[in-house]
């Protein structure tokens, strides 16, 4: 049980939404070592996302290395750019999260 509950923490959007918070934090306080951080805790959250649908969803993680970049230059604005599609990807994880949490079980 609390094995299950490591590592929907871990990899499930819980982890996307951490990844975008640490991310944010990064780009506010110009940490990009903070970007790199968050940037390994998303790949693994869009891998699980990528197995889900389908789709390479694992390079989103990568944008938040390149924001990471444009933070050291001193380009913020860029690196907020850099963020949204991982924003996009992590609500679709939400909604797919939600979906599960909703819908009646059947054994």
């Amino acid at each position: 049980m609390l094995q299950e509950i490591f590592i929907q923490l871990a990899f499930g959007a819980p982890a996307g939404a951490m990844s975008l918070l640490l991310s944010a934090l990064g780009i506010w306080r110009r940490w990009p070592f903070v970007l790199l951080l968050a940037g390994v805790w998303a790949a693994s959250a869009m891998l699980y996302l990528s197995g889900v649908c389908g789709a390479p969803l694992y390079l989103l993680g990568l944008l938040q290395f390149g924001g990471a970049l444009a933070v050291k230059r001193g380009r913020p604005r860029v690196a907020w750019l850099l963020l949204t599609p991982l924003f996009l990807g992590t609500l679709f994880m939400v909604y797919l999260v939600s979906l599960s949490l909703f819908t009646p079980f059947q054994p």
